[in-house]
């Protein structure tokens, strides 16, 4: 079945038979994992550095300390950067961790997206589209609409890979409140009954205003129970990218990037 695997024209599934041999055979694994870092597809070199992350061998490490060394020389394919990242905090090497700090140490102390820059690319859009429609703990399709599916808490997304860049798709999740799309701010309003309605204005007239709320829950407020009204964040949580690991994040990006 191994062999079967590796001869297979699927890139996922010889990426399968690599790691079934990884285990079974970890002598004949590595030169093979060597080779398809420098000659395999995208998903092959991904799920390789993965396999290698898993592997107890010296020369596991030292096709790692090679790639790493890569990444330092700015020679390593920018989509793996991630993968070999990931790979190198689970190694007990110093030598491994080392080039890790190193690598980290170069970050731009004020960038706010500095930590995230590898999620930018190398993602899989329908890993991606799972997350969007399928992870309760992001809700994405809750607030937003992708092609008449979702909800309208926040903009339409069925065609924001035309009007924005993968970096303001990055910055909108881990910081929402940098960027709000025009149209959806948050009208925080208190009554005189000292209920405070938060939500996205959607509609007023002179007898009372109209929003919808984070749930997607429409609210209407009498303009004579107004106390005071303000403005606040956005609706989106900034807790959306720390409820994603660094690979999700990366394929939601890229998902988002198909939105055309």
């Amino acid at each position: 079945m191994i062999e079967k695997a590796l001869a297979d024209g699927e890139p996922l599934v010889r990426a399968a038979g690599q790691r079934a041999l990884a285990t079974r055979d970890p002598k004949r694994a590595l030169p093979l994992l060597a080779d398809v870092l420098e000659r395999g597809s995208l998903a092959e070199k991904q799920a390789a550095i993965t396999t290698l992350a898993r592997m107890k061998r010296s020369g596991a490490d030292a096709l790692l300390e090679q790639w790493l060394d890569k990444l330092l020389n700015h020679t390593a394919p920018a989509e793996i950067a991630l993968d070999l990242l990931s790979a190198a905090a689970t190694r007990p090497n110093s030598t491994i961790l080392g080039k890790l700090a190193a690598y980290q140490s170069r970050r731009v102390a004020d960038d706010r997206l500095a930590e995230y820059r590898e999620t930018l690319v190398g993602g899989d859009a329908q890993r991606g589209r799972d997350v969007f429609f399928d992870k309760a703990e992001v809700s994405c399709l809750r607030c937003h609409k992708v092609r008449g599916q979702g909800g309208d808490v926040g903009p339409d997304l069925s065609h924001i890979a035309v009007e924005k860049n993968r970096e303001y798709l990055l910055e909108s999740l881990v910081d929402p409140n940098r960027q709000i799309a025009k149209g959806f701010e948050t009208v925080v309003i208190s009554t005189k009954s000292g209920i405070t309605h938060v939500g996205v204005l959607k509609g007023e007239d002179d007898r009372e205003v109209r929003l919808i709320t984070a749930e997607g829950k429409s609210l209407v407020v009498d303009k004579r129970e107004v106390d005071e009204r303000a403005h606040g964040q956005s609706a989106m949580p900034d807790s959306t990218a720390k409820r994603l690991t660094a690979a999700e994040l990366r394929d939601l990006i890229e998902f988002l990037s198909t939105l055309k």
